[in-house]
């Protein structure tokens, strides 16, 4: 005798089958997108900080390099307040004719400023028609940190091997007035800066020193 054995309709599925099945594709939906919102914010703040990054250190060469060809510092001040900019003047003789030519095809007298209010660092220029002034950093300088130093060691009053513009400027080469004027920049050969950027939630900082090699 041939039995028929009972066999299951394969035609749908049942209500508990389709609502699991739902509830699965549901969790792994889930799981797909917050993976995928996870891995663009990552990718959003890499990039984030690779440009800001990359933006400081074309910013710190352009004025280390300028720094580096320059005659010397023609001017300098320092921020002594959270208001106060802190700006460097200083002079190329691009033309070589020994005078601060104002329509040089290159611009020869250059000054770079911080404004703390607004945390911009901006470059001045005077070109052949007017004077330009240009952001190379906006809204995001933290901190512009400026040291003058000179490698006029008979200076050194404290002793420790560097002598500052206030050792200068106390010295008999100084004018006494506590500040960094022409006096003091005449001996000034070597600036160090530190640059401190925000980088969101957290800051970088840039440091290095520049040697006025071409001071007059």
């Amino acid at each position: 005798m041939i039995r028929r054995i009972g066999r299951r309709d394969a035609a749908g599925f049942t209500l508990v089958e389709v609502l699991v099945a739902m509830g699965l594709l549901g969790v792994l939906g889930t799981i797909l997108l917050g993976t995928a919102l996870a891995s663009n914010t990552v990718t959003k703040e890499t990039r984030a900080h690779t440009d800001v990054a990359e933006e400081t250190r074309t910013a710190m060469e352009r004025l280390v390099r300028e720094m580096r060809q320059s005659s010397g510092l023609e001017g300098v001040h320092l921020s002594s307040g959270a208001t106060d900019a802190t700006w460097m003047t200083f002079w190329t003789d691009f033309n070589g004719d020994k005078a601060h030519t104002s329509n040089a095809a290159d611009p020869e007298v250059l000054t770079y400023r911080w404004d703390p209010t607004t945390g911009r660092l901006s470059l001045t220029a005077q070109t052949s028609t007017s004077v330009e002034t240009r952001p190379l950093l906006a809204a995001k300088v933290k901190t512009f940190g400026v040291l003058l130093r000179s490698s006029s060691w008979e200076y050194d009053a404290n002793g420790d091997g560097s002598t500052t513009w206030e050792e200068l400027d106390a010295s008999p080469v100084g004018n006494h007035n506590n500040l960094p004027d022409d006096p003091e920049l005449a001996y000034v050969d070597l600036v160090e800066l530190t640059l401190v950027v925000d980088d969101g939630d957290a800051t970088q900082t840039y440091r290095t020193q520049v040697d006025l090699r071409n001071r007059s």
